[in-house]
């Protein structure tokens, strides 16, 4: 495999991806703005509406909210970890699975595939570039936004409390699962390039994914699973094997001919 022509595919890709403020800016723009709005909702919620909410929440422990500061810290970081940090893993499910159907079944809409398909190279070449195009700016976008909201979030926490309440171990293992979910959303687009027409219905593979990341506050908030290291260890497992299979299938599957 000439890893020269998988780098000059990715960049192709990405070149054309970020050309286009269509596409580059909701995807920058949108996760910016939770990144910046958000830690102010966490920070508003701890600050005035933690004895009220903890009442209702299972994971909280009321007692301690019962002292101010130590209260307001507990419910800030519970609520910038269990309720909120899953709304961030979505980030490179969205970002994978716009870059990805814009590589894949956006040569057909643009009709550049039969350029493509001329040029020398083979199909573990061509995938494997198209794949890194779509997986290197989904982890970077996420690993930016995580960093970002934990220092806003911290510069609050800061300011009222004394200390701040980011990164947690939780934390740090959420931020470990986003490169095996922006896999597994490259893998499913891979899977379904064959068979649509366009970008749009490539990118609804994405709900797939999401629907069972928004379920995780729920989760929490009703004392149902705690999301702990252990947890997102499980989840590390489990989308680990659901990304061989994914990619497995992906690969024995496609052919250069699908994006025709």
């Amino acid at each position: 495999m000439d890893f020269g022509k998988v780098w000059a595919i990715a960049i192709k890709d990405l070149l054309e991806v970020f050309s286009s403020p269509s596409i580059y800016g909701p995807m920058l723009g949108v996760p910016l703005f939770f990144a910046i709005v958000l830690p102010f909702l966490t920070f508003y919620v701890a600050q005035y509406g933690a004895p009220q909410l903890a009442s209702k929440i299972a994971a909280v422990p009321v007692a301690l909210l019962g002292q101010s500061a130590t209260g307001g810290l507990i419910f800030m970081s519970f609520f910038a970890v269990s309720v909120l940090g899953p709304i961030f893993l979505t980030m490179p499910i969205f970002t994978a699975t716009v870059i990805a159907a814009d590589s894949f079944a956006g040569e057909k809409e643009r009709k550049t595939s039969e350029a493509l398909l001329a040029t020398p190279v083979s199909t573990g070449e061509l995938l494997l570039g198209k794949v890194m195009a779509s997986f290197i700016p989904a982890v970077l976008l996420t690993l930016m936004i995580f960093l970002i909201y934990g220092y806003t979030v911290n510069t609050l926490a800061i300011q009222s409390f004394h200390k701040g309440v980011l990164p947690t171990a939780p934390w740090l293992m959420m931020l470990l699962t986003a490169p095996f979910l922006a896999v597994a959303a490259i893998g499913l687009v891979v899977l379904v390039s064959s068979h649509v027409k366009g970008i749009k219905e490539a990118q609804q593979v994405s709900t797939i994914l999401v629907l069972p990341i928004l379920v995780m506050p729920f989760i929490s908030i009703l004392g149902l699973a705690n999301l702990t290291v252990s947890f997102f260890s499980w989840v590390i497992v489990v989308l680990l094997i659901a990304d061989t299979l994914i990619l497995y299938i992906g690969v024995k599957t496609f052919r250069k001919e699908n994006i025709l």
